[in-house]
C-alpha cells in the first residue's frame, strides 16, 4: 500500500503533467539545444569555433521560428481578455525583466572592470546608462523572444476575437501569418526593428509563426506515423532547397527586391520548423530531452550566462588555438560546452522553481503541493 506522501506526490505530478503533449516537450528540447548551438560562437569576434559558422547559420534559419510555431500548437485564445493578458504578462513580461538581472551584472562588470568585458569577445556594449535603458525598453540581447511572443500572442488574440464568426477565418489567419513573416524578414534585413522599443516590430515574427502553428495545430497533432514520416522527408527536402537559395540570395538592397529576397528565408523557416516537429514525433521520449523541453523558460533565460560560464570553464582546460585549428576538435568541444551549459541550467532549474517561481512565469509548486496535501487529508477523513 502506498504511503500518503507517495500518493500526494503522484496526484500532484499527474495533475501537473496531464495536459502536456510529450512530443511537443521533445520538440522544445530540440529547439533549446539549437539555441545553445547557435550561441556557441558568442558575439563579436569568434575565436572558438570558426569552422562551425556555416552550420550555425543554418540553425539560425529556423530555430526561433520553431519556438514560435511550437507556442502556436498550444495557443489558446478562448479566454476573456483580462485572464489572457494577465497570464501572458506573468509568463512572458515578468521573466524578461527577471532574467535581465544577468544583463545588469554585465553592466556592473563594465563599470568595475571594463577590460574584463572586452576580454570575453562579447558584442559591443554602450555606456552603463544606455545599457540600462536597453533593458527598460525591452532591448536586452538574447531575451527579446519573451516580449516578441507577448505582443504576437496579443495580436493573434485580437484576430481571433474579430474573425471567430467568419467563415474565412482560417484563410484570413494564413494570410496574416504569411504577410507578417515576409514583413519580419524585410525589417530584419533592414535592421530597423532595433529602433522600435519593446520588440514591437519583432512581434511580426511571433505573429507569423505562432499563427502558422495555431492554424496547423489540429492537423499536426493528429498525424499518423506514416504521415509524420512523409512530413519529415518532404519538409527536409524543401528546407534544403530553400536553405541553398537563401545562402545565395542578396539582402543588402533596400529596394523592392528585399521583399522577394525574404521569401526563401520565410520558406526555409517554415520547412525547418516542420522538419524538427516531425523528428520530435518520431524520437523516443528521452527523459533528459523532455526535461529541457518542460523547462525551456529557465534554460532560455539562462542560456547566455550558462554558455559564458561553460566556455570559460572548458577553455581553461583546453587551449583555444588547439580547438580552432581542427574542425573535429571544434565539434567535440562544442558539444562539451553545450553539455556543461545544460548541466548548469539543470542545476538552476529546481532552485528557480522553488524560490523564484514568480520570476520565471510558473506556478508556486510548494503552494500547489500543500493544497494537494490538504485535499488528500480532507478526502481521507
Amino acid at each position: 500500500m502506498k504511503s500518503q506522501t507517495q500518493t500526494e506526490s503522484l496526484t500532484y505530478e499527474q495533475t501537473h503533467q496531464s495536459c502536456r503533449i510529450l512530443w511537443i516537450d521533445i520538440a522544445k528540447g530540440i529547439a533549446m539545444l539549437l539555441v545553445f548551438y547557435g550561441h556557441l560562437g558568442g558575439a563579436g569576434d569568434n575565436p572558438w569555433f570558426p569552422d562551425l559558422t556555416g552550420s550555425i547559420w543554418v540553425v539560425y534559419l529556423f530555430h526561433m521560428p520553431l519556438f514560435f510555431m511550437l507556442s502556436g500548437l498550444t495557443f489558446n485564445p478562448n479566454k476573456d481578455f483580462r485572464t489572457f493578458f494577465v497570464s501572458r504578462f506573468k509568463r512572458l513580461v515578468i521573466p524578461y525583466f527577471f532574467f535581465s538581472i544577468y544583463a545588469l551584472g554585465k553592466i556592473l562588470l563594465l563599470i568595475i572592470a571594463p577590460s574584463v568585458v572586452t576580454g570575453f569577445h562579447a558584442g559591443a556594449m554602450g555606456t552603463p546608462l544606455s545599457e540600462i535603458g536597453n533593458i527598460l525598453l525591452g532591448n536586452t540581447n538574447g531575451l527579446w523572444f519573451f516580449l516578441a511572443l507577448f505582443w504576437g500572442e496579443l495580436a493573434l488574440y485580437g484576430v481571433h476575437k474579430l474573425a471567430r464568426h467568419s467563415t474565412h477565418r482560417h484563410l484570413l489567419l494564413a494570410g496574416i501569418s504569411s504577410l507578417s513573416g515576409m514583413i519580419w524578414f524585410v525589417v530584419s534585413f533592414l535592421g530597423i526593428y532595433k529602433f522600435v522599443p519593446f520588440q514591437l516590430l519583432h512581434a511580426t515574427e511571433a505573429i507569423a509563426f505562432v499563427g502558422l502553428g495555431w492554424l496547423l495545430s489540429h492537423r499536426i497533432k493528429t498525424l499518423s506515423a506514416q504521415e509524420t514520416m512523409y512530413l519529415l522527408v518532404g519538409s527536409t527536402a524543401a528546407f534544403i532547397v530553400f536553405g541553398i537559395i537563401s545562402r545565395h540570395t542578396e539582402t543588402h538592397d533596400v529596394g523592392w527586391w528585399v521583399f522577394l529576397a525574404a521569401l526563401p528565408y520565410f520558406c526555409a523557416a517554415v520547412f525547418g520548423s516542420m522538419m524538427t516537429i516531425a523528428i520530435a514525433q518520431l524520437l523516443p521520449s528521452w527523459r533528459w530531452l523532455t526535461y529541457i523541453g518542460r523547462n525551456t523558460m529557465t534554460f532560455y533565460g539562462l542560456n547566455g550566462l550558462s554558455m559564458a560560464i561553460a566556455r570559460k570553464l572548458v577553455f581553461i582546460l583546453v587551449p583555444v588555438p588547439l580547438v580552432a585549428a581542427h574542425i573535429a576538435f571544434q565539434i567535440i568541444i562544442g558539444i562539451l560546452v553545450i553539455t556543461v551549459a545544460c548541466l548548469i541550467c539543470t542545476a538552476a532549474t529546481p532552485i528557480l522553481n522553488r524560490w523564484c517561481w514568480w520570476g520565471i512565469g510558473t506556478s508556486n509548486l510548494r503552494a500547489i503541493r500543500l493544497s494537494a496535501q490538504r485535499a488528500a487529508s480532507s478526502n481521507g477523513k
